[in-house]
């Protein structure tokens, strides 16, 4: 027994997260600040008003109930396969290792190529803040690489301490703009009115809240990020789920609050307050100006520290999904360590580091680091991926739990469907041909990613199929029980002849089995 136990030890050090770290408040504040909600709704808001006009709250809202049903499926899935793979494992459970290994494809680039605009979006607001405030032209991308090395040094040394000060901005943003809804709503007058909650106050009827629930459910879009955390969270099965749910709540109440202070502040049900709406570069920063001017800074600090927050959350998030297909061996496999000390991805965190510095860069130099430069380009690319990854997820869950007793026709069937349907209208509007440059390429770069997805998924399976075959197998084993871990372990040490590290990996994160739940 001796010998065999040294073999396989040291790779459970290198191979595993730090398991029970966190808590339920550290994943809320890891998914609820990937989702930005200060910046989603400086940035997405005016975009949204364009096409839904005073409709805005009911886009919003509408598109709550869309993601609270594409949240249905990671709180299902959650419940039974806690992994840092999040939908790469669900995906992979549920529709096969093919699935799976497309999904953490799609997935992993959907997350990474969020960073870099991220990146160049604080140092643009940095930069704006500083030469606005102080009268110094700084670079951008000073600013931008200050940010980086913070990211960077937090994420290698402790998980812990980067979701606490996620956590910790997250409420100082949000409690500064939730007093500006307040007072605008307080302000508003003749602005107040539930009128904003029906399709007639669209200029354009259904067609203009469509497109206004697009640019809504690109809000959400990072609720999904705690389902990262399964392995470090206590008690994953129920942490997870709660996790998922708080954020999605709170941040879903939050945005069509704000929606609706806006509209009712701006008086956006007046035509001529619309028609100046629509040309306002920064509309909250005017509504500060009337309603809060004693609160500007404090609204621009809140919109910096929103940004920040949200890089550091897609980089932990990212970060997570690299390191599980490096454990896989679908990336290279040094991604699949942990440092020995810190118990982070290390490899994982620093090859993601220097592709958001040379693709935030790059794009920003090219683009330009604003909010329509860099950020607006690599936003649009993440968006197609990830929503075509939670539409593989609501189909999987039919799947999974499609024999299953558990299964209930509301949760597993309906809600999924209905999750399929509320994205397929935000896929087309953001995927569309027509778009202008350089949007255009979006569509492109993303088809061109998935071709070279197939390249590598054939070689895979021609060349190394057990690497197909071990897609999605580590999940977080805390509530398992013993004898099914023991059972796993003697079947992993059994096959070790053929594939004695996928099946000595397996045995230490074991394997969820479909038939026995």
């Amino acid at each position: 027994m001796t010998g065999p136990q040294h073999a396989v030890s040291p790779k459970k050090k290198t191979h595993r997260l730090q398991s029970g770290v966190l808590t339920i408040p550290n994943a809320i504040a890891l998914s609820a600040a990937a989702m930005a909600p200060v910046l989603a709704v400086v940035l997405n808001a005016p975009a949204a008003a364009a096409a839904a006009g005073a409709a805005l709250p009911l886009s919003f809202l509408i598109a709550f109930v869309a993601a609270a049903l594409v949240g249905n499926t990671v709180v299902q899935f959650s419940r039974k396969l806690p992994s840092a793979g999040s939908f790469y494992t669900f995906n992979s459970k549920g529709l096969g290792p093919a699935a799976g290994f497309f999904t953490g494809w799609l997935f992993w680039i959907g997350y990474a190529i969020l960073a870099p605009g991220l990146f160049t979006a604080f140092g643009a607001f940095v930069h704006d803040y500083v030469l606005a405030t102080f009268g110094a032209d700084i670079q951008w991308w000073l600013f931008s690489l200050a940010a980086m090395a913070i990211v960077l040094g937090l994420s290698l040394r402790s998980i812990k301490a980067s979701v606490n000060l996620d956590l910790t901005l997250l409420v100082i943003e949000v409690v500064v703009f939730l007093i500006l809804g307040i007072a605008a709503i307080a302000t508003a007058g003749p602005g107040n009115t539930a009128s904003v909650f029906l399709v007639s106050s669209s200029p354009t009827g259904f067609t203009g809240v469509g497109l206004g629930v697009v640019f809504g459910l690109l809000s959400f879009i990072g609720f999904d990020a705690a389902a990262t955390l399964g392995e470090e969270t206590r008690n994953p099965r129920r942490s997870i789920p709660l996790a998922v749910t708080g954020a999605l709540g709170a941040v879903g109440i939050f945005y069509v609050l704000m929606m609706y202070a806006l509209t009712a502040g701006y008086r956006l049900n007046e035509p001529a307050q619309l028609a100046g709406f629509l040309k306002d570069p920064n509309p909250f920063v005017t509504l500060g100006q009337h309603v809060t001017p004693w609160l500007l800074q404090p609204i621009e600090l809140a919109a910096i520290a929103g940004i920040f927050s949200c890089f550091l959350a897609i980089h932990t998030t990212t970060t997570r999904v690299m390191f599980s297909m490096g454990r896989d061996r679908i990336l290279p496999a040094s991604l699949g360590e942990v440092h020995n000390r810190w118990f982070s991805p290390h490899r994982a965190i620093v090859a993601q580091t220097v592709f958001t510095l040379v693709i935030g860069l790059g794009v920003g130099a090219w683009l330009g680091p604003g909010a329509t430069g860099a950020y607006g380009f690599t936003g649009a690319i993440g968006t197609i991926a990830i929503v075509l990854v939670y539409i593989l997820s609501n189909i999987a869950l039919i799947r999974y739990f499609w024999r299953k007793p558990e299964r209930k026709v509301l949760t597993h069937i309906v809600f999924p469907i209905l999750g399929i349907l509320g994205l397929a209208y935000p896929l087309y509007s953001v995927s569309a041909p027509g778009q202008e440059f350089p949007y255009n390429l979006v569509p492109i770069i993303v088809l061109v990613w998935i071709i070279a997805g197939a390249v590598l998924f054939f070689y895979y399976r021609a060349k190394s199929p057990e690497k197909i075959a071990a897609v999605g197998a580590f999940v977080a084993e805390d509530d398992l029980p013993l004898g099914e871990q023991h059972e796993q372990l003697l079947t992993a040490r059994a096959t070790s002849v053929q594939h004695p590290t996928i099946a000595e990996e397996a045995a230490l994160h074991p394997k969820i089995d479909e038939d026995k739940d």
